[in-house]
Protein backbone atom coordinates (compact mmCIF):
# COMPACT_ATOMS: atom_id res chain seq x y z
CA UNK A 1 0.00 0.00 0.00
CA UNK A 2 1.22 3.11 -0.72
CA UNK A 3 1.16 5.65 1.88
CA UNK A 4 0.15 9.63 0.91
CA UNK A 5 3.42 11.62 1.84
CA UNK A 6 3.41 15.23 3.62
CA UNK A 7 6.03 17.44 3.46
CA UNK A 8 6.79 20.19 5.98
CA UNK A 9 9.45 22.43 5.27
CA UNK A 10 10.91 24.95 7.51
CA UNK A 11 12.59 26.59 4.99
CA UNK A 12 9.44 26.66 2.56
CA UNK A 13 7.49 28.45 5.60
CA UNK A 14 9.93 30.66 6.34
CA UNK A 15 10.93 32.24 2.52
CA UNK A 16 7.45 32.42 2.42
CA UNK A 17 6.75 34.57 5.46
CA UNK A 18 10.04 36.71 4.48
CA UNK A 19 8.09 36.71 1.00
CA UNK A 20 5.08 38.36 2.41
CA UNK A 21 6.92 40.95 4.94
CA UNK A 22 9.12 42.16 2.09
CA UNK A 23 5.54 42.51 0.31
CA UNK A 24 4.45 44.47 2.67
CA UNK A 25 7.55 47.01 3.38
CA UNK A 26 7.52 47.50 -0.60
CA UNK A 27 10.87 45.99 -1.23
CA UNK A 28 11.37 45.34 -5.02
CA UNK A 29 9.77 41.54 -6.01
CA UNK A 30 12.53 39.59 -7.17
CA UNK A 31 13.07 36.40 -5.44
CA UNK A 32 17.24 37.00 -5.51
CA UNK A 33 16.68 39.25 -2.16
CA UNK A 34 13.86 36.98 -0.72
CA UNK A 35 16.66 33.88 -0.69
CA UNK A 36 19.34 36.31 0.31
CA UNK A 37 17.71 37.42 3.53
CA UNK A 38 16.49 33.97 4.08
CA UNK A 39 20.33 33.07 3.83
CA UNK A 40 21.16 36.02 6.35
CA UNK A 41 18.49 34.72 9.01
CA UNK A 42 19.68 31.62 8.47
CA UNK A 43 23.15 32.56 9.46
CA UNK A 44 22.82 34.77 11.93
CA UNK A 45 20.49 32.49 14.01
CA UNK A 46 23.74 30.86 15.48
CA UNK A 47 26.74 32.73 13.60
CA UNK A 48 30.65 31.97 14.01
CA UNK A 49 33.76 33.53 12.46
CA UNK A 50 37.20 31.63 13.66
CA UNK A 51 35.19 30.10 16.28
CA UNK A 52 33.94 33.29 17.55
CA UNK A 53 30.27 33.92 18.30
CA UNK A 54 29.36 37.21 16.35
CA UNK A 55 26.20 38.97 16.40
CA UNK A 56 26.04 41.18 13.82
CA UNK A 57 22.58 43.34 12.91
CA UNK A 58 22.32 44.13 9.60
CA UNK A 59 19.75 47.10 7.93
CA UNK A 60 18.65 46.68 4.12
CA UNK A 61 17.11 49.91 2.50
CA UNK A 62 16.42 50.75 -1.02
CA UNK A 63 18.43 53.64 -1.20
CA UNK A 64 21.63 54.55 0.88
CA UNK A 65 20.50 58.78 0.78
CA UNK A 66 18.13 57.47 3.80
CA UNK A 67 20.81 58.11 6.17
CA UNK A 68 20.79 61.95 5.42
CA UNK A 69 18.87 62.21 8.16
CA UNK A 70 20.79 59.95 10.70
CA UNK A 71 23.55 61.51 11.87
CA UNK A 72 26.59 58.42 11.37
CA UNK A 73 30.20 57.56 10.20
CA UNK A 74 30.07 54.78 7.37
CA UNK A 75 32.74 52.45 5.56
CA UNK A 76 31.66 51.14 1.90
CA UNK A 77 33.00 47.75 1.29
CA UNK A 78 31.78 46.85 -2.20
CA UNK A 79 29.07 46.87 -5.04
CA UNK A 80 27.61 44.06 -6.69
CA UNK A 81 25.02 42.69 -8.74
CA UNK A 82 22.06 41.28 -6.78
CA UNK A 83 22.68 38.00 -6.46
CA UNK A 84 21.13 35.74 -3.32
CA UNK A 85 24.74 34.16 -3.01
CA UNK A 86 26.28 37.23 -2.33
CA UNK A 87 24.60 37.92 0.99
CA UNK A 88 26.60 34.86 2.55
CA UNK A 89 29.59 36.50 1.11
CA UNK A 90 28.77 39.89 2.69
CA UNK A 91 28.36 38.28 6.11
CA UNK A 92 31.89 36.75 5.52
CA UNK A 93 33.35 40.12 4.71
CA UNK A 94 31.49 42.33 7.37
CA UNK A 95 30.43 40.49 10.27
CA UNK A 96 33.57 40.83 11.93
CA UNK A 97 33.57 44.45 11.45
CA UNK A 98 30.10 45.07 12.95
CA UNK A 99 31.35 45.00 16.63
CA UNK A 100 30.60 47.89 18.79
CA UNK A 101 28.21 50.38 17.39
CA UNK A 102 29.01 48.95 13.64
CA UNK A 103 25.69 47.78 12.15
CA UNK A 104 26.29 46.04 8.70
CA UNK A 105 24.26 47.61 5.80
CA UNK A 106 22.72 46.61 2.68
CA UNK A 107 21.45 48.72 -0.35
CA UNK A 108 19.04 47.34 -2.49
CA UNK A 109 18.78 49.20 -5.80
CA UNK A 110 18.69 48.44 -9.43
CA UNK A 111 19.34 45.16 -8.94
CA UNK A 112 22.80 45.76 -7.40
CA UNK A 113 23.72 45.42 -3.78
CA UNK A 114 26.05 48.16 -2.35
CA UNK A 115 26.90 47.39 1.41
CA UNK A 116 29.22 48.24 4.12
CA UNK A 117 29.26 49.40 7.70
CA UNK A 118 27.39 52.39 9.81
CA UNK A 119 28.22 53.77 13.15
CA UNK A 120 25.24 55.99 13.87
CA UNK A 121 25.81 56.43 17.75
CA UNK A 122 27.80 59.57 17.61
CA UNK A 123 28.12 59.87 21.36
CA UNK A 124 27.26 57.28 24.16
CA UNK A 125 23.90 58.10 24.95
CA UNK A 126 23.07 58.44 20.95
CA UNK A 127 19.80 56.12 20.31
CA UNK A 128 21.03 52.73 18.45
CA UNK A 129 20.84 52.71 15.12
CA UNK A 130 18.01 50.11 15.84
CA UNK A 131 16.15 52.73 17.64
CA UNK A 132 16.44 55.38 15.19
CA UNK A 133 15.31 53.51 12.21
CA UNK A 134 12.91 51.10 13.22
CA UNK A 135 12.45 51.75 17.11
CA UNK A 136 10.56 53.58 18.69
CA UNK A 137 12.25 57.02 17.21
CA UNK A 138 11.56 55.78 13.77
CA UNK A 139 9.84 57.65 11.33
CA UNK A 140 7.93 56.24 8.58
CA UNK A 141 9.09 56.79 5.47
CA UNK A 142 7.11 56.00 2.67
CA UNK A 143 9.89 56.83 -0.06
CA UNK A 144 12.76 53.99 1.26
CA UNK A 145 11.60 50.12 2.51
CA UNK A 146 13.71 49.22 5.18
CA UNK A 147 14.56 45.68 6.65
CA UNK A 148 16.27 44.87 9.95
CA UNK A 149 17.50 42.25 11.12
CA UNK A 150 19.05 40.83 14.29
CA UNK A 151 19.76 37.82 16.20
CA UNK A 152 17.02 37.84 19.71
CA UNK A 153 17.47 34.28 21.17
CA UNK A 154 18.60 30.89 20.44
CA UNK A 155 18.41 30.02 16.88
CA UNK A 156 15.88 32.93 16.69
CA UNK A 157 15.84 36.17 14.64
CA UNK A 158 14.14 39.27 13.98
CA UNK A 159 12.88 41.03 11.01
CA UNK A 160 11.33 44.30 11.39
CA UNK A 161 10.43 47.13 9.22
CA UNK A 162 8.85 50.66 8.78
CA UNK A 163 5.47 48.64 8.85
CA UNK A 164 5.50 45.17 10.20
CA UNK A 165 7.65 42.50 12.20
CA UNK A 166 8.54 38.78 11.80
CA UNK A 167 9.98 36.68 13.98
CA UNK A 168 11.51 33.32 12.80
CA UNK A 169 12.24 30.45 14.74
CA UNK A 170 14.54 27.83 13.47
CA UNK A 171 13.84 25.98 15.98
CA UNK A 172 11.12 24.21 17.79
CA UNK A 173 11.14 26.02 21.26
CA UNK A 174 8.34 28.78 21.45
CA UNK A 175 9.96 32.35 22.05
CA UNK A 176 8.08 35.40 24.24
CA UNK A 177 7.66 37.89 21.44
CA UNK A 178 7.09 40.96 23.85
CA UNK A 179 10.51 40.34 24.91
CA UNK A 180 11.20 43.39 23.50
CA UNK A 181 8.32 45.32 26.09
CA UNK A 182 9.93 43.63 28.41
CA UNK A 183 13.19 45.17 28.29
CA UNK A 184 12.01 48.12 27.47
CA UNK A 185 9.04 47.96 30.81
CA UNK A 186 12.17 47.48 33.01
CA UNK A 187 14.32 49.79 32.06
CA UNK A 188 11.37 52.56 32.27
CA UNK A 189 11.54 51.02 36.03
CA UNK A 190 15.08 51.56 36.23
CA UNK A 191 14.40 55.28 34.96
CA UNK A 192 11.14 56.02 36.78
CA UNK A 193 12.70 58.18 39.26
CA UNK A 194 15.29 59.96 37.22
CA UNK A 195 15.31 63.63 36.87
CA UNK A 196 12.57 64.33 33.98
CA UNK A 197 15.34 66.01 31.54
CA UNK A 198 17.87 62.97 31.57
CA UNK A 199 15.08 59.87 32.04
CA UNK A 200 15.23 59.32 28.15
CA UNK A 201 18.72 59.51 28.12
CA UNK A 202 19.19 56.96 30.48
CA UNK A 203 16.67 54.60 29.42
CA UNK A 204 18.61 54.60 26.08
CA UNK A 205 22.04 54.01 27.47
CA UNK A 206 19.97 51.52 30.19
CA UNK A 207 18.48 49.59 26.98
CA UNK A 208 21.37 49.34 25.25
CA UNK A 209 23.12 48.13 27.66
CA UNK A 210 20.93 45.75 28.60
CA UNK A 211 20.33 44.30 24.72
CA UNK A 212 24.32 44.08 24.73
CA UNK A 213 24.28 41.70 28.26
CA UNK A 214 21.35 39.69 26.60
CA UNK A 215 23.28 39.19 23.59
CA UNK A 216 26.44 37.71 24.90
CA UNK A 217 25.16 36.47 28.29
CA UNK A 218 23.43 33.00 29.50
CA UNK A 219 20.53 33.93 31.76
CA UNK A 220 20.04 37.08 33.99
CA UNK A 221 17.94 37.69 36.88
CA UNK A 222 17.73 41.87 37.86
CA UNK A 223 15.72 43.16 40.86
CA UNK A 224 14.36 47.35 41.04
CA UNK A 225 14.35 48.84 44.48
CA UNK A 226 12.53 52.14 45.32
CA UNK A 227 15.74 54.30 46.33
CA UNK A 228 15.43 54.83 49.64
CA UNK A 229 17.53 54.49 52.90
CA UNK A 230 15.08 52.63 54.90
CA UNK A 231 13.98 50.27 51.50
CA UNK A 232 17.69 49.62 50.89
CA UNK A 233 18.35 49.00 54.52
CA UNK A 234 15.87 46.36 55.03
CA UNK A 235 16.77 44.53 51.85
CA UNK A 236 20.54 43.90 52.95
CA UNK A 237 19.21 43.21 56.42
CA UNK A 238 16.76 40.36 54.60
CA UNK A 239 19.28 39.04 52.17
CA UNK A 240 22.31 38.95 53.21
CA UNK A 241 24.20 37.04 50.57
CA UNK A 242 24.86 39.32 48.14
CA UNK A 243 27.76 41.84 47.61
CA UNK A 244 26.83 45.55 48.29
CA UNK A 245 28.57 47.88 46.82
CA UNK A 246 29.95 50.75 49.61
CA UNK A 247 29.16 53.30 47.10
CA UNK A 248 26.28 52.46 44.09
CA UNK A 249 27.25 53.37 40.94
CA UNK A 250 25.21 56.11 39.61
CA UNK A 251 24.18 56.15 35.76
CA UNK A 252 22.25 59.45 35.95
CA UNK A 253 25.17 61.09 37.82
CA UNK A 254 27.47 59.69 34.61
CA UNK A 255 25.19 60.49 32.29
CA UNK A 256 24.74 64.00 33.69
CA UNK A 257 28.52 64.78 33.32
CA UNK A 258 28.29 63.48 29.54
CA UNK A 259 25.92 66.05 28.73
CA UNK A 260 27.14 68.91 30.51
CA UNK A 261 30.91 68.45 30.21
CA UNK A 262 30.95 66.96 26.08
CA UNK A 263 34.55 65.94 27.64
CA UNK A 264 36.20 62.62 27.01
CA UNK A 265 36.77 62.07 30.89
CA UNK A 266 33.04 61.79 31.48
CA UNK A 267 32.60 60.15 28.24
CA UNK A 268 35.18 57.20 29.40
CA UNK A 269 33.97 57.40 32.54
CA UNK A 270 30.62 56.16 31.47
CA UNK A 271 31.61 53.54 29.09
CA UNK A 272 33.93 52.09 31.77
CA UNK A 273 30.95 51.52 34.07
CA UNK A 274 28.48 50.26 31.45
CA UNK A 275 31.12 47.12 30.90
CA UNK A 276 30.78 46.88 34.49
CA UNK A 277 27.50 46.69 35.16
CA UNK A 278 27.00 44.35 31.46
CA UNK A 279 30.16 42.03 33.61
CA UNK A 280 27.53 42.48 36.69
CA UNK A 281 24.59 41.52 34.97
CA UNK A 282 26.02 38.40 33.31
CA UNK A 283 27.17 37.34 37.02
CA UNK A 284 25.53 34.44 38.70
CA UNK A 285 22.97 35.87 40.76
CA UNK A 286 20.86 39.04 41.30
CA UNK A 287 21.97 41.96 40.21
CA UNK A 288 19.93 45.08 42.30
CA UNK A 289 19.47 48.48 40.72
CA UNK A 290 17.12 51.21 42.40
CA UNK A 291 14.70 53.42 40.58
CA UNK A 292 16.93 55.96 39.89
CA UNK A 293 19.61 54.26 37.87
CA UNK A 294 21.98 53.35 40.64
CA UNK A 295 24.01 49.92 40.92
CA UNK A 296 23.68 49.04 44.61
CA UNK A 297 24.46 45.17 44.91
CA UNK A 298 25.08 42.27 42.62
CA UNK A 299 25.39 38.51 43.15
CA UNK A 300 22.77 38.04 45.41
CA UNK A 301 21.18 34.60 45.95
CA UNK A 302 17.66 34.42 47.80
CA UNK A 303 16.26 31.42 49.24
CA UNK A 304 12.85 29.74 48.43
CA UNK A 305 10.11 31.71 49.86
CA UNK A 306 6.39 30.69 49.05
CA UNK A 307 3.50 33.57 48.63
CA UNK A 308 1.27 33.99 45.84
CA UNK A 309 3.31 32.61 42.86
CA UNK A 310 3.85 29.07 42.68
CA UNK A 311 7.85 28.54 43.00
CA UNK A 312 8.79 25.43 41.00
CA UNK A 313 11.33 25.77 37.61
CA UNK A 314 14.55 25.43 37.19
CA UNK A 315 17.05 27.95 39.57
CA UNK A 316 16.94 31.20 37.91
CA UNK A 317 12.48 30.62 37.44
CA UNK A 318 12.65 30.16 41.22
CA UNK A 319 14.89 32.94 42.62
CA UNK A 320 12.61 34.75 40.23
CA UNK A 321 8.95 33.85 41.85
CA UNK A 322 10.93 33.94 45.01
CA UNK A 323 11.53 38.22 44.55
CA UNK A 324 8.14 38.61 43.70
CA UNK A 325 7.06 36.73 46.61
CA UNK A 326 9.05 38.57 48.83
CA UNK A 327 7.78 41.64 48.36
CA UNK A 328 11.03 43.45 48.99
CA UNK A 329 11.27 44.80 45.15
CA UNK A 330 9.20 46.99 43.22
CA UNK A 331 10.07 45.35 39.68
CA UNK A 332 11.93 42.04 38.53
CA UNK A 333 13.17 40.64 35.16
CA UNK A 334 14.38 37.33 34.43
CA UNK A 335 16.05 35.89 31.23
CA UNK A 336 16.62 32.15 30.61
CA UNK A 337 19.25 30.73 28.72
CA UNK A 338 17.54 29.36 25.79
CA UNK A 339 15.95 33.59 25.93
CA UNK A 340 13.11 33.27 27.64
CA UNK A 341 11.98 36.58 29.67
CA UNK A 342 9.78 37.66 32.44
CA UNK A 343 8.87 40.98 33.86
CA UNK A 344 6.77 41.46 37.11
CA UNK A 345 6.11 44.53 38.35
CA UNK A 346 4.27 45.72 41.65
CA UNK A 347 1.04 47.01 41.40
CA UNK A 348 0.60 50.76 42.80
Amino acid sequence: MIKPLKRNSLKENALSAVGDFLYEENFPKTPQLKEGILEIINLISDYYEEGERLYPEILIVTDWDYFKSISNREIIVNSTELISSEFSNILKLCAPLAVGNWNIVIEIKDNQLKYGLIDAEIIETSPSLYEQTVGKLGIVQKEYSLAYIRNIGSKTVELIGQLGRLIISLDLIEHNLDENNDIQSICECITLKCLSDLRETINTFINKTLNETFRIGHGNLIAIVDDDEVTIQKLKTKFEDCIYLEKPIDFQEFIKNCEMEKSNGASVNLISHGKILISMFNHDGITILTNTAKVIGYHMFIPKISGDVDVNGGARTRAFQSMINSKCFFACFYKSQDGKSKYWKRDE
